[in-house]
C-alpha cells in the first residue's frame, strides 16, 4: 500500500494483479473453505467487491479499482483536487 495509496490518490490506477486473477483465486478459496465445511464471510464478501468490479468492465484492472467500488457505492471520490 506504500505504492498503490499515493497512486490511487492520484487517480492512477495502472494495473497490477488483475481483478480476474483474484476472482480465480477466490473461487478456489471459497471452494476449499466449503469442502471443509469452514465459514469464510470475509473471503465471501470480497469475492461480491471483485464480481461487481467484473460485472463494471473492470477485470483487467487491479485490487487498487475496489476503492472504485466504494466511490461508486458512497457516490464520492478519493482523488484529491489540485488547488
Amino acid at each position: 500500500m506504500d505504492a498503490k495509496a499515493p497512486m490511487m490518490l492520484a487517480g492512477n490506477y495502472k494495473p497490477g494483479f488483475r481483478i480476474n486473477l483474484h476472482i480465480k483465486d477466490l473461487t478456489n478459496a471459497l471452494n476449499a473453505a466449503h469442502a471443509i465445511n469452514m465459514p469464510v464471510p470475509m473471503t465471501a464478501q470480497m469475492m461480491e467487491v471483485m464480481q461487481e468490479l467484473a460485472n463494471h468492465d473492470e477485470s483487467m484492472n487491479d485490487h487498487s479499482d475496489i476503492v472504485k467500488y466504494y466511490e461508486r457505492i458512497s457516490g464520492t471520490s478519493i482523488v484529491k483536487e489540485d488547488k
